[in-house]
């Protein structure tokens, strides 16, 4: 009559420790709360959110200056002319000149042109220093009105292809901050993972030792009056302890994870600041093809919109590099109002109408094909930025394709080891019984337990795979 308790004994731990979903104890930690603390004290997270800022601020920058520009210049100047003194020419005499000109301007980027136009006020004092100077030792040119339009290369907008790059950079400094908060979660919920399958494991071969330890006693009962056998003994003895050796290395493996999990969280790694963490109900099977997904990982990469800006950047020095093998055209026209005079009030009356035109034209008469080559090379970088944006697509659609076949697959072994794990908990508690009633040897029910210890951590190596593959999706399309 004690035996068969010790053996219900046996079956009732094992159907304790088959409660893989259940909440047994405190759990002090839920899978949101260690993403969130994740996001919250990972150095990665700061490091990017900083990142992010900085170009968005340089952005903001970059748009401040497409808009109206209000200066101020003020140039002082000193020269000194020294000539041959016993020469009285006056373009040989000996002069110290001092002279400041102070000019508010206002410009404005031409963003459909690739010029810029200006509106501004200037004046300019010059004094003269000589022995014996006369005519007009001091000097100021007044002009209150002038307005201009510089272009320095007709036919090039770098304004439009300046505008391209800032945002294609934009967006991708924002993706790889999305990026990186994903990537974070993703490692947090791999830790999580991987410490409750350990905390499973760990569970699992406590009691696998105490139905060991129990066992053992209930053989040494009957081998003292002869009903077992001594290599029976010694075979019980043999297996109590490879389960004390099982349960030294979960002791050993579940430590780790704990640790690098509150190494991760930043938490101090003890038994009591990690219970037993919780396994979330299975999500839905995805509704997205594997075309879609990895449209959704190419639009939510960073690597592909970082790649997408150094193209546009190329394809910026194609055409610029272009423009430029041939007749350089630049432009620079202003209508203003001036006059000259010794004084500042009377060089501001009688005001002149003036207007200057200036055009630059540069033609490469012998440059050895420089042009050229600068030019071809501008179109091979585009080309090799082309082939690399190439890759990275391929690169994305592989992975997410590969991803989405492994979550399908580890969803679908989940699902099979499930029902292994419920099985072969019957057919233990089954041979349990029938050990206990003498109808089989206990070499049937130490395989009747392998057997289930063997469903049971294929069980929880299944569940592990398949939230780690969730989580990796969820990284590369970003799903809402």
């Amino acid at each position: 009559m004690k035996n068969r308790i010790c053996i219900q004994l046996l079956t009732g731990l094992t159907s304790l420790c088959l409660l893989p979903l259940g909440s047994r104890g405190q759990t002090s930690l839920t899978l949101d709360e260690v993403i969130r603390l994740s996001q919250d004290s990972a150095i990665t997270a700061f490091q990017s959110r900083q990142e992010y800022q900085s170009r968005q601020a340089s952005y903001e920058a970059f748009e401040a200056l497409r808009k109206p520009q209000l200066t101020l210049k003020v140039v002082p100047n000193y020269s000194r002319i020294v000539s041959d003194p016993s020469r009285d020419y006056v373009y040989l005499r000996n002069y110290d000149i001092f002279s400041t000109s102070a000019q508010i301007r206002l410009t404005q980027k031409m963003l459909n042109f690739g010029g810029e136009a200006y509106i501004g006020t200037q004046a300019i004092w010059s004094e003269f220093f000589r022995e014996g100077a006369s005519g007009y030792p001091r000097q100021f040119v007044a002009s209150p009105l002038l307005v201009g339009y510089s272009h320095t290369l007709l036919g090039y907008n770098p304004f439009l292809w300046e505008k391209r790059v800032e945002d294609q950079r934009l967006l991708a400094a924002r993706r790889q901050h999305e990026y990186d908060l994903r990537r974070i979660a993703e490692e947090a919920a791999v830790r999580y993972f991987h410490l409750a399958r350990q905390q499973r494991v760990l569970k699992m071969r406590t009691d696998e030792l105490l139905m060991s330890d129990t066992l053992l006693s209930i053989a040494r009962e009957k081998a003292s009056i002869a009903i077992v056998t001594l290599a029976e003994l010694h075979s019980i003895e043999v297996q109590q302890q490879n389960a004390a050796n099982h349960l030294a290395v979960a002791r050993q493996e579940e430590l780790k994870a704990r640790t690098e999990l509150a190494s991760f969280l930043r938490i101090t790694p003890t038994p009591e600041s990690i219970a037993l963490l919780e396994i979330p109900a299975t999500p839905p099977p995805t509704i997205y093809t594997a075309s879609e997904v990895a449209e959704r990982a190419m639009s939510n990469s960073p690597a592909y919109q970082h790649q997408l800006a150094e193209l546009t950047e190329a394809r910026h020095q194609e055409n610029k590099t272009q423009q430029e093998q041939g007749v350089n055209i630049g432009l620079d026209v202003n209508l203003g109002m001036q006059q000259v005079n010794n004084t500042l009030g009377s060089a501001f009356k009688n005001q002149q109408l003036y207007a200057l035109g200036a055009v630059q034209v540069t033609i490469p008469l012998a440059d050895h094909g420089a042009a050229k080559k600068r030019h071809a090379a501008a179109v091979g970088w585009v080309e090799r930025q082309e082939s690399a944006l190439q890759e990275v697509e391929r690169l994305l659609a592989e992975d997410a394709t590969v991803t989405l076949q492994k979550l399908q697959t580890s969803r679908a072994l989940l699902t099979t080891t499930q029902r292994t794990v419920t099985l072969a908990e019957v057919t233990f508690n089954e041979t349990a019984d029938n050990y206990a009633n003498g109808l089989c040897d206990i070499n049937t029910y130490t395989l009747a337990q392998s057997r289930w210890v063997t469903a049971y951590s294929n069980y929880l190596t299944a569940m592990e795979e398949f939230w780690t593959n969730y989580y990796h999706l969820q990284t590369l399309v970003n799903y809402e």
